[in-house]
């Protein structure tokens, strides 16, 4: 049996209305009905939740539909890639780099010596994040920032000619609105 008919099976098992059971799950009406026609199914969370009310195993509520499976199955695999376990390990050690240089030096935008540990645990953070495909673009977006501000303060911090100055920012300006580019595309 596919998974909509099995969840409005149940359903009517317990003498619920769409209505009701979409209360009882804190998702919209459309949401069940859609579910029960089969064209969209619920996320792994409710499907946990679906299956502790109507006292049923994951197994006896997901068995019957192949192509549910086949979509969990998909996902699952889809989640952990060596790319994202590389960009958790590279995220980890840019928050790691931050604060160890927090600890050995004052916590100054305009020293190079804290600056140096800042803009490279940021630019590791950014990276790390950009790794994960399935990270959303906001958390992307805002270390990307994050980092090309740290980066730009960091060269003011510098004190160097203007000219050297201004095509240091143009470079960090153009490298940030080229990964935003990327980054929107996927």
């Amino acid at each position: 049996m596919e998974l909509g008919a099995r969840i409005k099976q149940e359903r009517e098992k317990l003498s619920m209305s769409q209505e009701e059971l979409s209360q009882r799950m804190n998702i919209s009406r459309q949401a069940v009905s859609k579910w029960e026609t089969g064209k969209s199914y619920p996320d792994i969370e409710t499907i946990i939740k679906l299956s502790e009310l109507f006292h049923l195993t994951l197994d006896e509520l997901v068995k019957g539909d192949k192509t549910f499976q086949e979509k969990l199955i998909k996902e699952g695999k889809s989640k952990m890639t060596g790319l994202s376990i590389l960009g958790f390990i590279l995220a980890a050690l840019g928050v790691i780099v931050v604060i160890w240089g927090g600890a050995q030096y004052p916590v100054d935008l305009m020293s190079s010596n804290f600056m140096s540990f800042l803009v490279g645990g940021l630019f590791l953070l950014a990276i790390g994040l950009v790794l994960i495909r399935w990270m959303p673009h906001w958390a992307q977006l805002s270390a990307l920032y994050l980092t090309g501000a740290a980066i730009i303060v960091y060269l003011i911090g510098f004190k160097m000619p203007t000219y050297v100055l201004l095509s240091g920012i143009v470079v960090t300006l153009g490298a940030a609105w080229w990964l935003t580019t990327l980054i929107l595309k996927r």
